[in-house]
């Protein structure tokens, strides 16, 4: 169970193609308002806009996990849930600290890359349909100089 500690409103551009990014924390785990709050525990953080699912892959993969052990937080996990990140097993301060940059920028990365190979992937369909439409007049050309007279 958390607690919303923010409004948080989405900034910049929302659209599907624009950039993933991370706007606020908007909740932590109950536990923290409590007497004797745990070292780590669960940080909710908005997305700026809703993730696709190739970025959703990468973001909870393995991949973004050894980025994070590399950086020394291998402790952390990172899970999806509709829009929001949940930072599990960290704290306010361990995000203060670095780990909310470290994150941030794995995000805008895993974003950048999945546009890059959407776009690419975009691009050589737009060449095969290019090039299946070369074809078929080809061969319309051909056929209509065919006569069986």
């Amino acid at each position: 169970m958390s607690i919303n500690v923010s409004s948080g409103t989405p900034a910049g551009d929302t659209s599907p193609g624009s950039t993933l990014r991370l706007t606020t924390v908007v909740a932590v785990s109950r536990e923290v308002y409590a007497g004797q709050a745990p070292e780590r525990y669960t940080v909710s953080a908005v997305f700026s806009r809703r993730v696709n699912p190739a970025e959703s892959r990468l973001i909870q993969g393995p991949t973004a996990h050894e980025r994070l052990a590399e950086q020394g937080y291998g402790h952390v996990s990172l899970v999806i849930d509709d829009r929001r990140l949940e930072i599990v097993n960290t704290s306010l301060e361990e995000l203060k600290a670095g780990l909310a940059s470290v994150i941030g920028a794995l995000v805008r990365e895993i974003s950048e890359q999945t546009r890059h190979e959407q776009q690419q992937r975009d691009d050589e369909t737009l060449s095969k349909s290019r090039a299946d439409e070369a074809r078929r007049k080809e061969i319309e050309a051909l056929a209509s100089e065919i006569s069986f007279e």
